[in-house]
Formats: structure tokens, sequence, C-alpha cells
């Protein structure tokens, strides 16, 4: 899935913005310590699942 078309669904179940819901993944990824862009931890994110996916 896209990302601009995850944040897109994600907003829609939540009644906020795209560009809210990416503030609020950027916040929540800083405090976890994490220094990398949203779309970068997602796509991270996606490829572990496909490999675990495929595993089994």
């Amino acid at each position: 899935m896209r990302y601009q078309m995850l944040l897109e669904r994600v907003a829609k179940e939540y009644n906020i913005t795209p560009e809210e819901v990416e503030n609020e993944m950027r916040k929540a990824l800083q405090i976890a310590g994490y220094d990398i862009e949203p779309a970068i931890f997602i796509a991270l994110a996606a490829s572990k699942v496909k490999k675990t996916i495929y595993r089994n």
C-alpha cells in the first residue's frame, strides 16, 4: 500500500487530516528514539511483515 494512501485511510478512520496523522507518527518516532522519516519507518515495517508472512 502506498504511504499516502495509508495516511488517508488512517485519517479517515479517526476523522483527522493526513497531515495530522503524519505529524503524530513523526512525534511518536521521535519519542521512541528513532531518527527516521515516517515513510521510511512504514516501508521497513512492511518489509518485515512480508518476510514474516512468506516464512509461514
